[in-house]
């Protein structure tokens, strides 16, 4: 069956993320009968091809949840409202996108293809350097250990100069 089906490993090659399921549940209903919990591993550093350029203003964001404006929302070009996939909620656009926005002029946020977009925030000064958080399992055997340990000496290489 190859070349069939959903492409296990394209978000993570596309995007540098992993999830515990392929679908998020559809209903609370369903999100209730889940045996395993959702989760996510998002890998912050992974470089993206044909990523576009930081965007230059703040993200929208859902009134109802935060989530942020992305390829996933529906978008009612008529009334200049999306829906939010997360909490069904109707958020309007605001009015620099409202202006612009059409079915043959979207913002990279809403391009399928982007999935992953950067923002060079507006509304916060910077606050330092970046910090990061190595959660590490070591219930494990020693052969897998001494890989652990290698890889983790991999990672924090890759770490910025004045990362935290």
């Amino acid at each position: 069956m190859q070349g069939q089906g959903w492409d296990l490993h394209g978000p993570e090659q596309r995007d540098g993320i992993r999830c515990s399921w392929n679908v998020w549940p559809s209903s609370r209903l369903e999100a209730t009968r889940i045996v395993i919990p959702l989760g996510c591993l998002y890998s912050p550093l992974k470089r993206i091809e044909n990523m576009p350029g930081p965007l230059s203003y703040d993200p929208i964001k859902c009134n109802g949840c935060g989530a942020v404006l992305n390829p996933f929302v529906q978008v009612d070009f008529r009334t200049k409202l999306w829906t939010c996939p997360f909490c069904a909620a109707r958020n309007h656009f605001p009015p620099h996108y409202a202006e612009n926005i059409s079915e043959t002029s979207l913002p990279a946020e809403l391009i399928s293809q982007f999935t992953t977009v950067e923002y060079e925030l507006q509304s916060i000064n910077p606050v330092g350097p970046p910090a990061f958080m190595l959660v590490v399992d070591t219930c494990i055997d020693e052969d897998e250990l001494v890989h652990l340990r290698d890889a983790l000496q991999q990672t924090l290489n890759l770490l910025p100069e004045d990362a935290l």
